[in-house]
């Protein structure tokens, strides 16, 4: 008999189940307190609760993906309902193996659990789960400037509550169970911190997810409550030493590095503009280091872009030193393909070379120059009248020479359908 015909089987012989689990509120599920924040490297000891027991709360919902499974036994197979009396059980974690036991998928068994320990803590999440705010609504509703110590406490009880449930659920499954990340009222990528998460060996997940929660808590709680900027930006880098300096426990160099590059701005918008290049992995890795050093040489404070003041000539000699280790690091070919990926005129010139299917020599050379008009098209700078200024009529008379060495390069009718190309303008509104 297969697994889905026994759960259908089991509600069709409707047995006197087992005792239930007790009430939320009853301390079935009491754990010791975690203090302000959970340890940073190993989980608290909030997991060591009482196994909970049989419940037959979300088993109508089980029994909606099996209904079509039919109830009737093999020939030759005992009855469903001698087969389910061996499953039953108040012990949570037994009926977990007799259900593995019997054939169950591990991914039915583990759902089974999940719902029935989530409607367990339903009750006690409920009312410190923070309040949704539509995207649209006022700014008076989004802002965050007025969350108060009883909000983050709050926060840190709805924490303290899913490390608790989670270490409930590892305990029946013996196994992880990926957990959702702290999220505070701070905008902050969480998804990407899930993500990089999910890469880790199972082993230390926990210990990574606590080191990333315990500086999210402490950023947000510093950003509302220190009002001297300069303070705060302190505060900031001190927790995310902190959290460095726990992750460094748990994870090899090697993790550390693929963590931070899922994570960190500089990685997540290094790998959204090379979306076009498709660099492999080792060649994302060499990029991600080229671009995270000119993140902080450029004034960013790990994930703050530009926290720090910087003189313009320090950016701008920091962006060629980086353009210069990317070419070296690429070689020539690649970087003119990171080039175009990161560049508006070459994402448009790579879906103009796909639709003619232009040879990679000729695209090379349009790139370059129209680069080159680019750049003297912004140097030039309009009047407000929409004339050129004096100081911008040298770099006007280099565009026109750069102009006719494109149209020979591409051509009279590939020039043509460049020009209408980028200077068509497509209105969408309704």
């Amino acid at each position: 008999m297969t697994a889905l015909a026994l759960l259908a089987a089991n509600w069709q012989v409707r047995r006197p189940h087992p005792a239930v689990r007790q009430d939320p509120g009853a301390g079935q599920t009491s754990g010791a307190a975690l203090g302000s924040t959970p340890s940073a490297v190993e989980r608290s000891p909030a997991v060591a609760v009482d196994t909970p027991k049989v419940s037959h709360v979300s088993r109508d919902q089980m029994l909606e993906q099996t209904q079509s499974a039919g109830t009737n036994s093999p020939a030759g197979q005992p009855q469903a309902a001698s087969d389910w009396a061996k499953v039953e059980t108040s012990d949570y974690k037994q009926y977990v193996r007799n259900l593995r036991a019997l054939g169950f998928p591990e991914d039915l068994v583990r759902s089974i659990a999940i719902a029935d320990v989530d409607k367990l803590y339903e009750p006690r999440e409920q009312p410190i789960k923070p309040k949704l705010v539509a995207y649209d609504a006022p700014l008076s509703q989004r802002q965050t400037h007025d969350t108060g110590p009883k909000d983050w406490q709050r926060v840190k009880d709805l924490w303290q509550l899913r490390v608790e449930k989670q270490g409930v659920l590892e305990q029946i499954l013996d196994s992880y169970v990926p957990r959702e990340i702290l999220r505070t009222p701070i905008s902050r990528n969480y998804e990407a911190y899930e993500y990089a998460i999910s890469l880790m060996p199972p082993e230390k997940r926990n210990a990574v997810q606590m080191a990333q929660e315990t500086e999210i808590l402490v950023e947000g709680m510093n950003n509302t409550s220190i009002r001297d900027d300069a303070a705060e930006l302190e505060a900031f880098k001190q927790s995310c030493q902190d959290r460095d300096a726990a992750l460094h426990r748990v994870l090899t160099p090697e993790e550390f590095e693929r963590y931070e590059m899922n994570t960190t701005p500089a990685g997540t918008e290094l790998a959204r503009r090379t979306i076009g290049m498709e660099p492999t992995d080792e060649e994302f890795r060499a990029m991600f280091r080229v671009a995270y050093k000119n993140w902080f040489d450029t004034g960013g404070v790990y994930g703050r872009w530009r926290a720090n003041p910087v003189p313009a000539e320090q950016i701008a000699a920091a962006d060629q030193e980086m353009n210069a280790s990317l070419k070296e690091a690429l070689g020539p070919d690649r970087f003119l393909d990171y080039q175009m990926a990161v560049s508006g005129t070459g994402q448009q010139l790579r879906n103009f070379a796909a639709r003619f299917n232009l040879p990679r020599n000729m695209v090379t050379q349009a790139f370059d120059l129209q680069t080159q008009v680019d750049q003297l098209a912004r140097i030039r700078g309009p009047r407000p009248d929409g004339s050129a200024s004096i100081a911008g009529q040298a770099p006007l008379r280099q565009v026109a020479p750069l102009q006719a060495q494109l149209q020979e390069v591409l051509g009279s009718q590939l020039w043509q359908a460049w020009e209408t190309g980028r200077n068509l303008h497509v209105e969408l509104d309704p």
